[in-house]
């Protein structure tokens, strides 16, 4: 049985499995690339060099950003057409991503040059930390066509439902970049830039992998030549199923940004301020990678759900989809709990500075003491890009980084300084949690309706 057949008529239990645990290795390698960057940045060049990489967070997530539009929305685009067994269409969506992923070559790298000395400061930079920034980010933007490539046909593997192959084209760079990272940091005493050039040799060689994937005989839809081009009745629903994550990913940008000048405002002075900022910056790499066995676990479920919805099997797609809840939702609580216990050990891995030691174990037990309840908003949007209904993915991606997070950023440090910073996040995840249970018993009530 081939592998759409194998999307139709097989367990949801096994296929869930073995399409998320070859993407559940992949996003945790890929996450990787900014623990291993700032682990090495911490010990070779100090609290300063990581607050610098932190504050280019979010220009990089601009960047991801565009490649999430097309990566998402490609292979959510994909699945369906797969599920339709129109195997033409579905070579167009593959040839359509590596065009636009040129476009954006030419483009944001372009743009980001020109803009970067007047947004870094923007975003809350320290004087401590702004030349590490731009040391960091004047030489990541080089690398911007093969982030976006490896990410969106990694992303077009699992869609495809050739989730082994993701997992190694992830497996090429994570490997690749922890062994040059210590060896342009320290070996070549390269510093900030070092990890840098390391990020963008790995991910070349992640992105020629995945070439060498599509133009073989082993993928199920081939990257032809003719096909690399736009497809105006398909660029749209593109990008209307990944406007969902690009607004995720900008918000995830629009947070750290909040963060960063909230940090500015009210800490003791502006070297307070950069301990904090490194500490919310070894705090995000940690969650994101504590976090990535739960995005691993929806991409899994994104081909079963989108390829059953284009079959019109729903039974499959509520199984996927309410499995998916309840695993996600068990592996949050034991996040939560193993963060609590494991917070200084976790940081001293970074720096042997005792400010940035003391404050980043205490941010980081404060910024994960909710984990516990985040697994279904996470499933739930990546529900609705997998089933072509973008809109109420954008609308929870909105509520909770621009609806609550972002106010509450503002609001709380007014009653609790600092503090009121770092306990911004699980009040959030705990308010949005709860509105976005109202939408999935909506949701349980329309597959009843549905039901045969």
């Amino acid at each position: 049985m081939n592998t759409l057949e194998r999307l139709r008529h097989d367990g949801i239990g096994k296929l869930l499995w073995e399409l998320s645990l070859p993407a559940i290795v992949g996003t945790v390698v890929n996450a990787l690339y900014n623990v291993v960057d700032r682990l090495f940045i911490g010990q070779g060049c100090g609290r300063d060099a990581i607050a610098g990489v932190a504050l280019a967070f979010p220009f990089m997530m601009i960047l991801v950003a565009f490649g999430t539009l097309i990566g998402i929305g490609s292979g959510a685009l994909l699945s369906i057409k797969l599920g339709e067994r129109n195997r033409v269409d579905a070579e167009k969506v593959l040839g359509q991503c590596v065009a636009v992923k040129l476009i954006f070559f030419v483009t944001l790298p372009v743009i980001g040059l020109l803009f970067l000395d007047t947004l870094l400061p923007l975003f809350g930079g320290t004087p401590e930390a702004l030349p590490y920034a731009r040391d960091y980010l004047r030489i990541i933007l080089y690398g911007n066509l093969f982030s976006h490539l490896s990410f969106g046909l990694s992303n077009l593997m699992r869609a495809e439902g050739n989730a082994h192959c993701s997992m190694r084209c992830m497996l090429v760079g994570a490997v690749a970049n922890t062994l040059l990272d210590p060896l342009f940091i320290f070996g070549f005493g390269m510093g900030v830039a070092g990890a840098a050039w390391a990020t963008n040799l790995a991910m070349a060689l992640s992105a020629l992998y995945a070439f060498h994937h599509y133009l073989s005989r082993n993928s199920v839809v081939r990257l032809r030549l003719r096909r690399i081009r736009i497809y105006p009745r398909m660029i749209g629903p593109v990008f209307a199923i990944g406007l969902s994550p690009f607004i995720i990913q900008l918000m995830a940008g629009a947070v750290n940004i909040a963060f960063n000048r909230s940090f500015l405002r009210w800490a003791a002075d502006t070297q307070a301020a950069t301990v904090e900022i490194a500490a919310m910056g070894i705090a995000n790499s940690v969650t994101f990678l504590l976090l990535m066995p739960i995005f691993g676990l929806t991409q899994g479920m994104q081909p079963i759900v989108g390829y059953n919805h284009g079959a019109r099997r729903m039974d499959r797609v509520k199984d996927a989809y309410l499995l998916t809840m309840k695993l996600a939702t068990a592996f949050c609580v034991c996040i939560s709990l193993a963060v609590l216990a494991t917070a200084g050990p976790i940081i001293r891995c970074f720096t042997a500075d005792p400010a940035l030691l003391a404050a980043g174990a205490r941010g980081l037990r404060l910024y994960a003491c909710l984990f516990a309840v985040i697994g279904v908003p996470i499933v739930t949007i990546t529900y609705f890009q997998s089933v072509g209904r973008p809109l109420l993915g954008i609308l929870l991606s909105m509520l909770r980084q621009m609806g609550l997070l972002i106010p509450l950023i503002l609001l709380l440090p007014r009653f609790w300084g600092v503090t009121g910073i770092w306990l911004a996040a699980p009040v959030s995840d705990l308010l949005s949690s709860a509105i976005t249970l109202i939408v999935v018993a909506s949701e349980l009530r329309r597959f009843k309706e549905a039901a045969p």
